[in-house]
């Protein structure tokens, strides 16, 4: 009985982790979004040479 109940909660504890590590990942896909259309957006306002 007390294996089943060990062995539950490590489950519980690893689906857990799983969804977190998870979670992190499409933040960090996200902020990675974002950031490259600022970086494009920046540098579509960006002064040429020709326009100065």
């Amino acid at each position: 009985m007390a294996d089943n109940y060990l062995e539950n909660q490590y489950d519980a504890y690893l689906a857990r982790k799983a969804k977190k590590e998870q979670q992190k990942k499409l933040l960090f896909k996200k902020q990675l979004k974002a950031y490259k259309e600022r970086m494009e957006r920046e540098k579509a306002n960006r002064p040429t040479d020709e326009n100065r």
